[in-house]
């Protein structure tokens, strides 16, 4: 417990001052880039050094599968709220994801999220959530960022895959930009739902190769479903069993 206690305080405090000093760069650079990209590469970078201060280490297979050129739609399992650690230090690419609406209402620290071009969503509210993944969907399909997503729809904090929803194929549909698979567990370690300390902690990551999405229809949705979500648990187990091997 004085671990989580220590990385905790080391967190906020850090957090809180990097965030207040590195405001005015992010509000000029939002001056100079309305799209957000040199914001999300600064919030990239703060996630990043959050991560190390808390003493997460990763280990990484698949980074080689990571077009930096390209753009993605980005599927991945969701286990934690710490999940955007690990993305920021394994997707060194320019992308967007959804979060919580209310998020974006913080002072300074959601001031930061919408001048990245982060997009709010508020899943209680239909139509507001609708209009989100639509307009998510535009930035993917016009090729001004790839876009990660969380197809179970919620975290999953028990050592298993959920059940995929169907969203991650409508936007497949539509937007014709490859899938990009990633997989990890470990995340849960560094901060569980319910608890307000943070932890050190080793996450593993894996990136499978892009996907195609020339052939999904509308028609082949359940099948491609069942498809993703075989192999997102085939591989997840293969990588829970590498990690829990590597801690005894």
């Amino acid at each position: 417990m004085a671990v989580a206690v220590f990385v905790t305080i080391a967190f906020l405090f850090w957090g809180i001052l990097i965030m207040l000093a590195g405001f005015p760069l992010v509000f000029v650079c939002w001056l100079l880039d309305r799209k957000g990209r040199i914001n999300h590469y600064l919030e990239k970078w703060y996630l990043a050094t959050l991560s190390r201060i808390l003493g997460v280490r990763l280990t990484v297979e698949g980074s080689r599968n990571i077009r930096r050129s390209e753009r993605y739609l980005i599927i991945a399992n969701h286990k934690s709220a710490a999940d955007i650690f690990a993305a920021a230090r394994v997707l060194r690419l320019h992308f967007k994801f959804f979060a919580a609406s209310y998020l974006f209402s913080i002072p300074i620290f959601g001031w930061c999220m919408s001048m990245a071009g982060y997009l709010p969503i508020d899943r209680s509210d239909r139509r507001q959530a609708r209009e989100s993944i639509m307009k998510g969907t535009r930035v993917l399909k016009q090729g001004r960022a790839s876009l990660l997503i969380f197809p179970e729809g919620t975290r999953v904090e028990a050592p298993e895959i959920g059940d995929f929803k169907f969203g991650f194929l409508r936007i497949a549909t539509e937007a014709r930009r490859p899938i990009l698979p990633v997989v990890w567990d470990g995340t849960t370690d560094i901060k569980k739902k319910d608890s307000f300390w943070f932890h050190p902690a080793h996450v593993y990551v894996s990136v499978l190769p892009p996907r195609s999405t020339e052939d999904i229809t509308e028609e082949n949705w359940a099948e491609i479903k069942k498809e993703y979500e075989e192999m997102y648990r085939t591989e997840y187990a293969r990588i829970r069993e590498l990690r829990l091997s590597h801690e005894t």
